[in-house]
Parts: structure tokens; sequence; C-alpha cells
């Protein structure tokens, strides 16, 4: 099998700074286009660094609007809610718009029996499409991934992700996920923008650093998409960008 195009960098800093630059590219593309740029952008710790990097950069912030990929099913301002974790990240970027991808009110009762991948079953799962409304169906103009020990990506995991949040031509945006086992860290069921939503990106992201990282990405190109979700992204989205330091 032929190694997977990776961008390999020196360290987890010049790492940072090359995800940075390509996102501040992307924002400027989008503007100068369409007049505004749209990103959904990974939780977890390795992105943060890029994140700062990007918000000191001196970009038309109030017409850049920022989502999380996935976040937890937590209530507004948890300390493992995604979307404060980006809002102090980009605290130096005045004028910045970031949208909720889970209710202001969201308390996580009763998830796993209502939560399904269709709003007409579950009406909250509303407020996350309600979040991509202003988007319509422009694809992001950049999407950043990370990546999982398990193969996961957004917070799609493996084994309970529903196969069409997966499927690269399939038109649900959104999914609710109950990772199993929950990740002891972030023990919280998810909302998650879809394979299809986020593939479809005009600048897609992986950022990953560690062998042992590097090894999971080449053995799932091996493994069903059940167990290994990231092979389903590798086999979507042949222009990916894989970035990565030791």
């Amino acid at each position: 099998m032929t190694p997977l195009p990776v961008i390999e960098h020196a360290n987890a800093e010049a790492l940072a700074a090359a995800v940075a630059d390509a996102l501040a590219c992307a924002i400027r593309d989008g503007v100068a286009a369409r007049g505004d740029a749209w990103l959904a952008l990974a939780g977890g710790s390795t992105p943060f660094a890029a994140y700062r990097k990007l918000a000191a950069m001196a970009l038309p912030w109030s017409q850049v609007h920022l989502l999380a990929s996935d976040e937890r099913w937590v209530p507004a301002g948890h300390e493992r809610r995604n979307e404060r974790a980006l809002a102090e990240a980009f605290a130096a970027a005045n004028g910045v718009r970031i949208h909720p991808l889970v209710p202001v009110d969201a308390d996580g009762a009763g998830f796993e029996e209502r939560a399904t991948t269709t709003d007409r079953v579950d009406p909250r799962l509303r407020t996350s499409k309600a979040s991509l409304a202003p988007l319509g169906h422009r694809a992001f103009d950049a999407v950043l991934l990370g990546m999982g020990t398990d193969a996961h990506f957004a917070s799609l995991f493996p084994r309970v992700t529903p196969l069409t949040a997966l499927d690269a031509g399939s038109r649900e945006a959104v999914v609710a996920i109950t990772p199993d086992p929950l990740p002891p860290d972030a023990p919280f069921p998810r909302i998650s923008l879809t394979l299809p939503r986020l593939a479809s990106a005009k600048c897609l992201m992986l950022m990953l650093t560690g062998d042992a990282k590097r090894r999971v990405l080449e053995e799932a190109r091996t493994l069903d998409a059940n167990l290994a979700p990231i092979n389903a992204l590798l086999s979507a989205a042949p222009d990916l960008a894989i970035h990565w330091s030791p």
C-alpha cells in the first residue's frame, strides 16, 4: 500500500504555524470571493496552539464565522465545551463570530433515549442545523480535524456512528453520537458534523502529532470505516492535507 502523503513538520511549533497560515489563507480567500469565511474547527488539545497563532493575525475577523466540528452535550459555559475553548483561543480576534453547535440550555438529560440522526424525533438537533443556516449549502472555507487513537474524527466514533454520517453521498449535516465507551476525559454524548458536511470543505486538513497517531492513521486504511471512521474520510477526501509533527 502506498504511504499516505503526509506533510511533515520538525516540531509542534512548526506544525501550529503551518496550520495557522493555511487557515488564514482560507479566510482571506473566502472573504475575497464571497464577503465572509466559515471555518469548522476541531477541539481536543492539539490544534489550540494554531488557533492562538491565527487569532493574533491581522485578518477581517468581523467577516469570519467559526463553528466547532463537534460538541459535547453540556451546558453553555461548561469547561469541556468546545465552543468555550474556541472563544478563549480566539479572544484576540476582534469581531469573530462563534456559532453554537449544541443548544445553550443543553443539559444532557435523556440524550441517549431521544437523540437520533433526524430532527423529526429530536427537535433539539434543529439548533445544530440552525447554526449552519447562514452558510446554507456552501462548503466550509476550511475544516481542521484531529484524530483520536481509536481512529475517530470530529465525534464520529467507531461502532456507534450511523453509516449515513460516514457516507460521502449522504445529505445529513449533523448527527447525535454517544461514544461507547465514553472517553474518560470527556464522558459526554456529542453532536457532530457529518463526513459529507466536513469533507466538502475548500481547504480540508487533518492535524496530528506523535508516532502513535501516525501508525493509527496508516493502520486504519486496512479497516472497515465502522471500526476506523478516519478511513472513510481518507477515502472520501483525496485532497485532504495531513499535517504531522513528532
